[in-house]
């Protein structure tokens, strides 16, 4: 049978419409998709508050935040055993360096400044302390306190000893598992003194804050700051730690959609309610202080 070929060519628009419509949707996108944030402990409050209203704006996406310390997150992020991070610290010389030898692709974002605070029970007479005090404390030169503190892979296990103690142990201190124990060994009147970030705290119902003192000069005298987010901006609160966001994602995905959020200025609002010092936005210290 002879075929008519006017009909024939009718056919192929169709068939190229046709084609090109049943070409799969990206499975994942900055805003659609599945992510496992690892978040330092001492910051999972604002994270988890930045995520709920992530999610909400963004119903396609679906973010889960594990807990872990800050050398695990940081490890697992170098290793491609997580596609994101939100540190308490930033890296240090080590990392640092083999991050530029490996040459990873991991991306690092400032996101907030926070503070190391001690705590103690609210019926302590203690309300206030020289740096210099703690460091001796610390250092077992005195022991009028006992103190608590996370384990050595903790961001405040490292930033005391490598920030306050330069490089040395501290020795007159009891271990707790996590930031979550410190505050309840103070709690339960198991320990004077205990060391946790500032973000970690949620109810001030049984514990307090203390003050920490510096000697500025000798015509000022000695300032004690209390942890606020506007010390935490200018950086004269004394245990001072600045907070970044380590991703390592092939393409743009809901690692980067969610960093993009949180470094955002609706983002750094968040950070803010929650206490802590904007980092990733200009800020005017008299709007906090």
């Amino acid at each position: 049978m002879k075929r008519n070929p006017s009909k024939i060519l009718l056919l192929i628009p169709v068939l190229t419409v046709w084609f090109a419509g049943c070409k799969p949707e990206p499975k994942e996108t900055p805003t659609k998709g599945k992510l496992n944030c690892l978040v330092d402990e001492s910051l999972f409050n604002v994270v988890k508050d930045e995520k709920d209203i992530f999610t909400d704006l963004y119903k396609e996406t679906n973010v889960e935040l594990t807990t872990v310390k800050a050398r695990e997150g940081i490890a697992a992020v170098f290793n491609g055993d997580a596609k994101m991070f939100v540190s308490s610290r930033n890296l240090n010389d080590e990392e640092k360096a083999f991050m530029k030898k490996s040459n990873s692709g991991v991306k690092v974002f400032k996101f907030s400044y926070d503070g190391l605070v001690l705590i103690v029970k609210n019926n302590e007479s203690i309300d206030r302390i020289m740096i210099d005090d703690l460091k001796n404390l610390l250092l077992g030169v005195d022991k009028k306190y006992k103190i608590t503190i996370p384990e050595q892979n903790s961001g405040v296990y490292e930033y005391l000893k490598n920030e306050l103690l330069e490089g040395k142990e501290p020795v007159n201190v009891s271990i707790a598992q996590n930031e979550n124990e410190v505050i309840n060994k103070i709690k339960e009147g198991r320990s004077v003194i205990g060391i946790v970030g500032f973000n970690a705290l949620k109810d001030f119902n049984e514990i307090k804050t203390l003050k920490i003192g510096i000697k500025e000069n000798y015509s000022t005298g000695t300032t004690y700051y209390e942890p606020h987010p506007g010390y935490f901006v200018n950086g004269e609160y004394p245990l001072m730690r600045a907070n970044v966001i380590l991703i390592n994602e092939i393409g743009l995905r809901v690692a980067s959609g969610f960093t993009t959020f949180l470094t955002s200025t609706e983002g750094q609002k968040i950070v803010l309610k929650n206490n802590l010092g904007p980092a990733a936005v200009p800020v005017k210290l008299n709007q906090i202080n």
